[in-house]
């Protein structure tokens, strides 16, 4: 369908166009849309570029915000396409920036907006339990103690996993719909405790379930950024409450790949948010992950061949610590500090809202502090340290919990602190990869990196490029989950 409209296309304009038509009649569309190309195997495939989950979560979000059920024109494939072109094609501070201030915010924003959506779900989702469930802490936590899964879930996390691959199936096989009905109480047994539809129900209405006053209350809260330049790039509520209540006896799922993403670390952090009100309970939360994430990280580094793995190093009068990780490969050494911080919505905005800060708070410590210090103890020979070579070449990788995209490539990393020692910042998924990689492995890619580096900037994730791996860690808990089976290379998620 031939263009209607001028480029570039103002915000204002583009919900207009949205509210053309009821949301009763749009949103069934958009969740039929969805459900036919849930995975990105699939999605990625589509040449016109339109059909993708954030383009169609925008659409939908809008409709449920903004719609009015007293429009009479039905919504129709030529109308969706029309919407997604339009959205494609809305200004953006790009075009309004002087020359040289316009990459980098771009990229952040694109970033942002698109790579979230494309997180491996196998991995997002075995990650959750192994970190939180899986994974033991060396110190007592304060909240993620005995009930916390019932308490901030209202059932076990593996039955809270299990029946977000649930709704993402039925999302799937049912055109972006989901009914309590189809149920066989009788086939329920594979949860733990969610048995009834009852039960099942509750949950859902508890953490997935939203309608349209609900989101409407959340602009009059002022949730939307007052930029209209900027607000498809803030966080779509449709990602928090998948599911629509309110468009039939049923319930509306317009985005399938969402339901997953709320399960999650992010989204349980997010959920987390959300229930823990008073800021010092949520505070020991966030603590408590920062403990588990580092211990997940320890779990990983001990599957590297050849290593000899040491916990973090207190040391001097004051009780200093070294790195979290220090890893002792045949001809490396390699220091790691976990970080569980995640970016903000703001750092995804871009240098215009003073992300250099941020990011220097974030991660500026563990690369301009802690691992050259720790390199400088090791060369040294403190008493500390001297179980330690002191004679190998040395490498950093500060592990974030979630990515931080972008931030290894030129443009970024002069923002951060450098050193002596060659440093990368790494997400979970890269080193969870990373750790099983062969031909070449981690230690062969790093000193590779050391002695040539890569100019425009490396990430670990090019050192799997694709290539299938398998990480013991994560297969054992996928194995905990209700539909689980081992890793399948054609289906993300496994069908109940």
């Amino acid at each position: 369908m031939a263009r209607s409209f001028r480029s570039p296309v103002a915000d204002r304009e583009y919900v207009q166009r949205v509210r053309r038509h009821r949301p009763s009649s749009l949103l069934p569309l958009i969740a039929r849309t969805s459900s036919r190309q849930p995975a990105k195997e699939q999605w990625v495939t589509d040449r016109t570029g339109l059909y993708r989950p954030w383009g169609l979560a925008d659409a939908a979000w809008v409709s449920l915000a903004h719609g009015n059920e007293h429009r009479q024109r039905a919504a129709s494939e030529d109308d969706l396409r029309e919407i997604l072109d339009q959205y494609v094609a809305l200004d953006d501070p790009l075009r309004h920036l002087p020359v040289g201030e316009r990459l980098e915010g771009f990229l952040l924003r694109v970033a942002g907006q698109q790579f979230t959506w494309q997180e491996d779900d196998f991995s997002e989702l075995a990650r959750s339990l192994a970190l939180l469930v899986q994974t033991e802490p060396t110190r007592p936590l304060e909240v993620l103690t005995a009930g916390w899964e019932q308490d901030l879930l209202g059932c076990p996390l593996a039955d809270y996993v299990g029946l977000a691959q649930l709704l993402y199936t039925a999302a799937t096989a049912r055109q972006g719909r989901f009914d309590l009905g189809w149920l066989p109480e009788n086939e329920l047994r594979v949860f733990e405790t969610m048995t009834s539809r009852a039960a099942i129900e509750t949950v859902v209405e508890r953490h997935f379930a939203t309608d349209a006053v609900e989101e409407r209350a959340r602009v009059a809260a002022g949730l939307l950024t007052s930029d209209p330049l900027l607000r498809r790039y803030t966080p779509n509520p449709l990602r928090a409450r998948p599911l629509v209540r309110g468009y039939g006896c049923d319930y509306l799922i317009p985005v399938t790949p969402a339901v997953l993403g709320k399960t999650s670390p992010m989204g349980l952090y997010y959920t987390g948010r959300a229930h823990y009100t008073d800021d010092k309970v949520f505070n020991a939360f966030t603590r408590d992950l920062g403990e588990l994430f580092e211990q997940y990280v320890g779990r990983h580094l001990r599957l590297l061949p050849g290593a000899e793995v040491y916990p973090e190093i207190v040391y001097g009068k004051n009780g200093e610590k070294s790195a979290d990780w220090i890893v002792v490969l045949p001809g490396l050494v390699l220091l790691v500090e976990a970080k569980s911080a995640r970016p903000t919505a703001d750092l995804r905005l871009g240098p215009q809202q003073g992300f250099t800060d941020e990011l220097e708070m974030k991660l500026g410590k563990a690369i301009g502090k802690q691992i050259p210090t720790t390199a400088k103890l090791i060369r040294d020979r403190h008493a500390g340290f001297t179980h330690i070579p002191h004679d190998r070449l040395m490498f950093g990788i500060v592990v974030t919990m979630e990515p931080y995209h972008l931030v290894n490539s030129p443009e970024f990393r002069n923002i951060l602190p450098t050193t002596d020692v060659p440093t990368l910042v790494a997400s979970a998924n890269e080193l969870e990869d990373a750790v099983v990689a062969t031909d070449p492995g981690l230690e062969q890619a790093l000193l590779a990196q050391i002695e040539q580096p890569t100019p425009a900037g490396w990430f670990l994730r090019t050192l799997v490029d694709g290539r299938p791996v398998i990480n013991p860690i994560l297969d054992e808990a996928w194995s905990a989950y209700p539909w689980g089976r081992p890793r399948s290379s054609d289906a993300a998620v496994v069908a109940p």
